[in-house]
């Protein structure tokens, strides 16, 4: 059992003031004045339980046999018998004292941390599954649960916080698990979740929202970023979605792995084809190129197991291992996902630099009579207003849908190439987005029956 001298406890807290005795042992931390036991320390917090009021629950847990009570810095001493601690910060005071009172496991351990808008649960077990191909233990901790080893995964029903989430990490530590996978969600780290922990690498799966306004955007994805500021090391990886607008412009520091399927990458495929249950492609990385069939449905998955994969190279694992644990993978636990097609989507990808071959292109798939085609136009910025007027023409022939987006290089403003490119798509339903792995996902939502996406680039 753990035990700590509460002075060396509150080393690099957040403490205000302390009433009352420092050289006690402290057996144990609780945040429930029920969960209090004899000798533990006992955190407050105004936003636990809206049933009990703050006397009532320091009294319990006094009573349950706490010596030692933190509350804030406002709040009053109401037993002179037992030591108090104000704090003037709840959060940050609870993710340090987490992390003396376990050891500071995340020093201990390569802790790999994956955030984002979507994705971050099953890229962890993706990384879990090529783990377990080469035969390296590892622990996973979501936002509700968690596993150890080999053991069965567990959900929590409280939700992970700071002194779980180092209890576990702890556990892991002395069964000598090398490998940890957190899942850091927006919340966790706006409540300071993660403030004391070390991580080794952090993938970005995507930081696109759903506010609507550039500025809760950009709000978003500033918090998302100080993730970076946990790394170890500067040249520690981060895997970085360079379709998505905000991770993209993360690319750029020193130690980052691109994925992608619309831009450049160190991680991306070719040949994508996306069936009901399923997607096959090949997967083309700095070790090589192999063909894979991955048995979960939907192209959002293909981009995750691009991120498990990007990360897995990037921390020297062999490449044989990566891809049996792609293939191997079929989904979390108590997951089941349905995908509407009844046929399968072909995504091609084609430069706009020769126009011949996209028309050629256009026609031989309109023949071939197997779907419906959704353009993705990417404008860049050339300025070669009959190049997107001849585009415009080509696309418009075939009807359909044709989503338009801007190179993220691009700086030009480009609604003069972009108007004489939709002046020719008569019949062809037109959509705007700023985010290619956006208007990807809902170029799929085109096509329930089946059909070619493609994927038209300067």
């Amino acid at each position: 059992m753990n035990q700590m001298i509460l002075r060396e406890l509150l080393a690099s807290t957040p403490v205000f003031e302390i009433v009352g005795r420092r050289r006690i042992d402290i057996k144990g931390i609780a945040l429930r004045p029920e969960d209090a036991k004899e000798g533990y320390l006992y955190i407050y917090s105004d936003s636990d339980d809206d049933t009990m009021s703050y006397e009532q629950a320091t009294e319990q847990a006094i009573a349950n046999g706490a010596i030692a009570i933190v509350i804030g810095r406002d709040h009053k001493i109401t037993d002179s018998s037992v030591t108090f601690v104000r704090t003037y910060h709840y959060r940050r005071f609870l993710s340090a004292v987490s992390r003396n009172f376990y050891h500071n496991p995340s020093q201990n351990m390569s802790l790999v941390g994956i955030t984002g808008s979507h994705g971050k649960t099953t890229v962890g077990w993706m990384i879990k599954s090529i783990l377990d191909v080469a035969g390296i233990q590892g622990v996973m901790l979501g936002a509700d649960y968690y596993q150890v080893g080999h053991d069965s995964w567990h959900a929590y029903p409280g939700g992970m916080n700071p002194l779980n989430m180092n209890e576990f990490l702890h556990k892991a530590v002395k069964e000598k698990v090398h490998w940890g996978i957190i899942e850091c969600n927006y919340t966790g780290i706006v409540e300071d979740q993660f403030s004391h922990v070390w991580f080794n690498s952090i993938i970005y799966t995507d930081l696109y929202t759903y506010f609507q306004n550039q500025k809760a955007d950009h709000h978003y994805f500033e918090m998302r970023k100080t993730l970076i500021d946990h790394l170890k090391t500067t040249k520690s990886p981060v895997i970085v979605n360079v379709d998505d607008f905000y991770a993209f412009q993360l690319q750029q520091r020193t130690g980052s792995v691109g994925y992608g399927i619309f831009n450049e990458a160190d991680v991306t495929v070719r040949e994508l084809e996306l069936f009901e249950d399923s997607s096959q492609f090949i997967l083309v990385t700095p070790k090589g190129e192999r063909k894979i069939r991955l048995n979960i449905p939907g192209v959002h998955n293909v981009y995750n197991a691009l991120a498990a994969v990007a990360w897995s190279l990037a921390e020297g694992l062999d490449f044989d291992d990566v891809v049996k644990g792609i293939e191997d993978f079929k989904d979390m636990p108590g997951r089941e996902e349905r995908i509407t097609l009844t046929d399968s989507v072909i995504v091609k990808d084609i430069l706009d630099t020769d126009l011949e071959h996209i028309e050629d292109v256009f026609s031989r798939l309109k023949d071939a009579k197997k779907g419906d085609i959704v353009t993705i136009l990417c404008m860049d910025d050339s300025k070669d207003i009959g190049k997107y007027k001849k585009l415009g023409r080509i696309i418009g022939q075939y009807k359909g849908h044709c989503i338009m987006i801007h190179d993220y290089y691009c700086n030009s403003n480009m609604d003069e190439a972009e108007a004489a490119a939709a002046r020719k798509m008569e019949g062809v339903t037109l959509h705007n987005e700023n985010d290619y792995y956006k208007a990807i996902q809902k170029a799929v939502t085109f096509l329930p029956q089946g059909g070619y996406i493609l994927l038209v680039r300067g």
